[in-house]
């Protein structure tokens, strides 16, 4: 029997991190995500471009935003 045991950290283990306004957590937010990806694993042309586009899209507004609670609700209804 193997005993796994995972570290898992909170914003509430950094205040100053609480501090932040929400620009800047969402900032901090992009840049661990970006860390945490592995661009090893190749990404078709078609699918990057795609990817790009609805990023753009997203970053000009242009995109219909939802809560998360309405998210959750139309994957239950899938």
């Amino acid at each position: 029997m193997t005993l796994t045991f995972l570290f898992v950290m909170t914003l509430a283990q950094f205040p100053a991190l609480q501090k932040l306004p929400k620009r800047q957590k969402l900032r901090l937010a992009e840049e661990l995500w970006r860390a945490a990806v592995d661009d090893a694993l190749p990404v078709r042309a078609e699918d990057r471009a795609l990817l790009d586009a609805r990023w753009k899209a997203y970053r000009a507004g242009k995109v219909q935003r939802i809560s998360l609670g309405d998210l959750e609700r139309r994957v239950a209804r899938r």
